[in-house]
C-alpha cells in the first residue's frame, strides 16, 4: 500500500492499494512531488504463511487492507509519518 499525503496538512490525497508493488507503481506519484509525500507499506510473510504489514502501525494498515477503515478519514502526522483520526 502506498499512501500519498499533503506535506503541509497531512491530508491523504491518494493511495495505491496492494501488498506487493511493481517497480512502475513504486515510481508513480500523485500530485506535485513538491507538495505531496508518501508512505510505502511493505507486507512480509510470517511463519504462519500469512502476510503482515511491516510498519509501526500494522493494525491500521490491516484495517485499510480489509476495507474496514476508510483511508481518507485519516491524516498523516507530517513529523512522525503516523496515521491518525483527526
Amino acid at each position: 500500500m502506498i499512501i500519498f499525503y499533503n506535506k503541509k496538512t497531512g491530508e491523504v490525497v491518494g493511495s495505491i492499494d496492494g501488498r506487493i508493488h511493481t517497480e512502475g507503481q513504486l515510481n508513480m506519484w500523485m500530485g506535485d512531488p513538491k507538495e505531496t509525500d508518501r508512505i510505502v507499506v511493505q507486507w512480509i510473510k510470517g511463519k504462519d504463511e500469512q502476510f503482515y504489514p511491516d510498519c509501526t502501525q500494522p493494525e491500521i494498515f490491516r484495517e485499510f487492507d480489509e476495507g474496514t477503515s476508510a483511508i481518507y478519514k485519516f491524516k498523516v502526522n507530517i513529523k512522525t509519518k503516523k496515521m491518525y483520526l483527526p
